[in-house]
């Protein structure tokens, strides 16, 4: 779940260690260990740590009914769905399988996985910056960040806990 108060927050490597090369990683779709829980019938699969914008991408998984808090989005994020339908409440279209999604900075939405769904939602995000999580859609106040960084801590504590090797995380900051 994103964080609620603010800490220092790093990505654990020497600036020395920090590969700016391109790089590769397989996702792992049908194998439940590398997914991570980040909200009730949610879970998240990291890509890559954008330490140097604070962005992230991951594969998000989730259960038809299941949703994500109101957010607030600090950049631009870009979607696109692999499987099932989902929506956010503050629009009238839905997304299924194929469709792309681009998301200008500023705006707040609640992304709801379809209940007539025949599948999990499975969705590939590619967020720009942080996300700002706020009590209600309309004039809310903050209840939680997430960005990057905080996404990296939640990943390795999971992988710490799941007995995953969060060595593999390394690699995938950027």
């Amino acid at each position: 779940m994103p964080i609620t108060a603010f800490n220092s927050v790093s990505d654990g490597l020497e600036p020395s260690r920090r590969n700016r090369d391109h790089f590769i990683t397989n996702t792992s779709i049908d194998d439940d260990g590398p997914w991570v829980p980040y909200a009730e019938g949610v879970w998240i699969q990291p890509c890559c740590f954008d330490v140097t914008s604070g962005g992230f991408s991951v594969l998000l998984r989730g259960l038809p009914g299941a949703q994500l808090g109101v957010h607030y989005h600090v950049g631009t994020v870009r979607g696109y769905t692999l499987r099932g339908r989902w929506r956010y409440l503050e629009h009238d279209w839905v997304a299924g399988p194929g469709a792309f999604i681009y998301e200008p900075a500023g705006e707040a939405h609640t992304l709801v996985i379809a209940d007539d769904s025949s599948e999990p939602a499975l969705i590939f995000f590619v967020v720009e910056g942080g996300l700002i999580y706020l009590d209600r859609a309309e004039g809310g106040g903050f209840a939680a960040y997430e960005d990057g960084f905080s996404m990296l801590e939640l990943t390795r504590n999971h992988y710490q806990q799941a007995g995953l090797d969060v060595r593999q995380l390394d690699l995938l900051i950027r």
